[in-house]
This record gives C-alpha cells, structure tokens and sequence, in this order.
C-alpha cells in the first residue's frame, strides 16, 4: 500500500475507534470477555419482515419500525461483545403468504405452517432474515437458513444483569442459533432458555464469529473503511453514505453491555 494512503486509512480507523469505542463484555454476573476493535468487527445483513393479517390477529404483529429500531439497538449491544452487528439491510412491513386458519394449522404442523407465512417475494439468500408475528408457541425460534421467527408478544424470567425487554434479548438469543450456537442453562447466559440473560462465553464467542465469516455476505468492518476511502476518493457519494450507514450500527461508546 502507498503511504499517503496508508496513513489516510489509519487516520478513519482510529477517528471511527474513537466515536465508537473498543468495546468490552456484558457487565453483570458473569465476567466480561473479549473485547473489539471497530475494525475487528464483523457487519452482518438483517432483513426484517413485520406480518400482517387483518383477519389473522395471531400472525398479525402490533410492531412498528420505531420498535424495530429500538429492539436492534439493544440486539447490537448485546452482540459487541462478540464483534458482531447486525445492520438493517431492510425493513417490510408485508402481509404474510398462506394466513388462512393459522391457528389451526400451526397446532398441526408449527414448522410448514411458519415457513409457509413467508412472502416469497422478499426472501433473500444474501442476508439473515427475522419474521415479527404476534403469536407462536415459542417465544422465537430459528428454522436452518430459512428464517427467525420472534412473537411479539414474547416474555421471560428476568435474571441478574439481564436485558430489560423480551423482544431484544429473544432476537438475539435466536441469532445466536443462526451463529450455530446451541442451547446453554446458565440462566445469565444468551443461549439459556426462557431467561433474559445475555452474557455469552469465550467459547461461544469465537464459535459465532468463526460460523458468521462463513457468510460471504458478511463482511469485517475493516473492509468497509476500506472500500469507504475508496469511494470518497472516486466520488461514490451514494455508496459511501450506504456504507457509514452500516458501520452506524455498531454501538457507540458507552452503549456496550445490556442496554436499558
């Protein structure tokens, strides 16, 4: 690499560490684990999907895109302890495929009928996709690579240190099996069943960073500094807004650990 250019990429690395901070564990019971760079981080693509059914109230999610909003916030915190964010690839609010009889089908057969919900003109293989719905038996639950599906209604058994909402904590535990995490009964613990806890382990953490690169869709946050500079020399006004739009989703300084 030229020096001028070189130097030109430290400097956004290290003003981009300073806005959004070298994050550490979640604080509480547990013991904090590693801590990230910005630059180590790794940008994942999340498409979220808001059902709709007038004449299905059980499909039909009483969420808004504010909600959405505020439920990634405190997804990310949680996630920064592993170097990993989820960024809005999009958001649709969609009427589900296939409502008729929910209720009923779903007491059959949970898992068609779900999948069956999905609008096929949205599904994509290139990002990992959550479906907001109002009700299901679980609170969330993660079918292979063909989606999440989170209720709205969703709630928990507060623990120590643990997340103040469901939705959050349930979306991320879910992400955590999308990251091939499995179940784990330490009640603080992200993969713990049922809880609110959010703290994941050295073990997982490497776990989940090593199935999300695996993903060729997601991307180091150093790739994306990179392909900024780039840009901004060659005047890709648009893509380079696109592209600090995702690096905004890591946490900012002080938003690390379980947020409230």
């Amino acid at each position: 690499m030229h020096p001028s250019r070189q130097c030109r990429t430290t400097r956004v690395l290290f003003s981009l560490a300073c806005a959004f901070t070298t994050l550490a564990g979640v604080v509480g019971a547990e013991p904090k684990t590693n801590g990230f760079a910005v630059a180590d981080f790794l940008l994942a693509p999340l498409r979220v999907h808001l059902l709709t059914a007038t004449n299905e109230p059980a499909i039909h999610t009483q969420l808004s895109s504010n909600d959405v909003v505020r439920i990634l916030g405190k997804v990310n915190r949680v996630w920064a302890q592993a170097g990993v964010t989820f960024y809005l690839e999009s958001l649709r609010t969609e009427a589900a495929s296939n409502p008729t009889n929910y209720a009923q089908r779903a007491k059959e057969d949970e898992r068609t009928t779900l999948l069956s919900l999905r609008p096929r003109h949205s599904l994509a293989t290139n990002c990992f996709h959550v479906f907001y719905l109002h009700q299901i038996q679980p609170n969330g639950i993660y079918f292979n690579d063909q989606g999440i599906f989170v209720k709205d209604t969703a709630r928990l058994r507060p623990v120590a240190g643990g997340l103040d909402e469901p939705l959050p904590r349930v979306t991320a535990h879910e992400l955590g099996h999308a990251l091939t995490l499995p179940h784990r009964q330490d009640v603080t613990n992200l993969l713990a069943s049922g809880m609110s806890g959010g703290w994941l382990n050295t073990q997982e953490i490497a776990q989940a960073r090593t199935a999300a690169q695996q993903h060729p869709w997601v991307e180091p946050a150093a790739a994306l500094l990179k392909r900024t500079e780039d840009l901004q020399r060659k005047g890709g006004v648009d893509e380079v807004r696109e592209l600090r739009r995702r690096l905004s989703f890591v946490p900012l300084a002080g938003d690390a650990g379980l947020g409230r």
